[in-house]
């Protein structure tokens, strides 16, 4: 069955960076609302979830970039299960502008988890035909693969999580770890280039007061193609997340 669940929006002020267009944590949020909205429809709130001590937690994230929204311009944002399997869901977005163009697409691959345990949950047949699965993904034959190149290391940041950067999961929220590897893409690639891919993986969970070294390095794949990595490394030494962008230039 082909069903993909639709909200109408515009793109407001506070979600566009210094050249008026959205930033891709805000383009994330985007689709984590939509997604909030469909599971909704589907009879699975947040809040129903935590009663039963379940979430959803994301592990991998694959957006295309065609065109960036602007600010002030509206947007039909659609969401869609393409596949459930064991623990496992595919969830995919589209971005498109007011004529169906499709701005932006992504795929995304989510877990369910008991949320005292924080162990994986098998999804149930009813959740399943709830979510009305059928529809091919956003992108094709995804695998996920990140990059396994690191050829030249430009820097490194420390943060420490804070209270608002967590969710109700109680670690940090998928949008704050795509915001922190966008701050550490150098400014020389970030103004005068054009980002075309972005990708991501969370392998563990950070919570308020841990503190996360980013190490950022700059790949080259083509001569018109600039690949940045970000790896977020945990206090012992654990890679628990990876981010990529490739910019043309």
């Amino acid at each position: 069955m082909d069903y993909k669940f639709k909200w109408n929006n515009t793109v407001s002020y506070y979600s566009v960076d210094s050249k008026m267009n959205a930033t891709l944590s805000a383009v994330m949020a985007y689709f984590q609302e939509i997604a909030i909205m469909h599971s909704d429809e589907a009879g699975y709130s947040i809040e129903k979830l935590a009663k039963q001590d379940l979430g959803w937690v994301i592990t991998n994230y694959h957006i295309v970039i065609n065109k960036m929204p602007k600010c002030g311009q509206k947007l039909i944002l659609k969401t869609w299960s393409s596949a459930i399997k064991h623990f496992q869901a595919e969830r995919s977005y589209t971005a498109e502008d007011e004529n169906g163009n499709i701005l932006i697409k992504a795929s995304s691959r989510w877990v369910l988890i008991d949320l005292k345990k924080r162990s994986f949950v098998p999804v149930n047949s009813d959740m399943e035909k709830a979510y009305k699965t059928g529809a091919p993904p956003a992108v094709e034959n995804e695998k996920y693969k990140m990059p396994k190149e690191r050829q030249m290391f430009v820097s490194e940041f420390v943060v420490e999580v804070t209270r608002s950067q967590t969710d109700t999961n109680g670690h940090v929220n998928n949008t704050q770890y795509a915001a922190w590897a966008s701050d550490m893409v150098p400014d020389e690639i970030y103004n005068r280039f054009r980002c075309v891919d972005f990708k991501i993986v969370f392998r563990k969970e950070s919570v308020k007061g841990e503190k996360i070294t980013l190490k950022t390095y700059i790949n080259s794949i083509s001569e018109n193609e600039t690949e940045t990595v970000t790896d977020f490394i945990n206090a012992d030494g654990s890679v628990i997340c990876t981010a990529s962008f490739v910019y043309l230039r």
